[in-house]
């Protein structure tokens, strides 16, 4: 893949997240400060979690090393209405 700042060839590759899964949200609830960000209205997971490694996994990440800028193209795996943030 071309990046789209430089184009220049980029690396392909995928982002690993330690502990709760990524999610996409929308900018509002993005923004949210203090305990509002508990919980969200609108949650949409990425990636395939596992439990056992603690880890999710987000294929289809390539990364700009001339940027130090990552891009990516992610399948939305499931749909929340309302999420609230779990910690431990």
């Amino acid at each position: 893949m071309k990046c789209p700042i430089c184009g220049e060839e980029m690396l392909a590759g995928g982002l690993i997240s330690a502990g709760i899964s990524v999610g996409w949200v929308p900018k509002d609830e993005f923004d949210k400060k203090g305990l509002r960000r508990i919980s969200y209205q609108e949650w949409h997971s990425i990636g395939n979690s596992s439990i056992l490694l603690g880890q999710t996994k987000i294929p289809n990440a390539f990364l700009c090393k001339k940027y130090n800028k990552v891009i990516g193209v992610f399948d939305v795996r499931k749909t929340f209405s309302h999420y609230e943030a779990v910690t431990l």
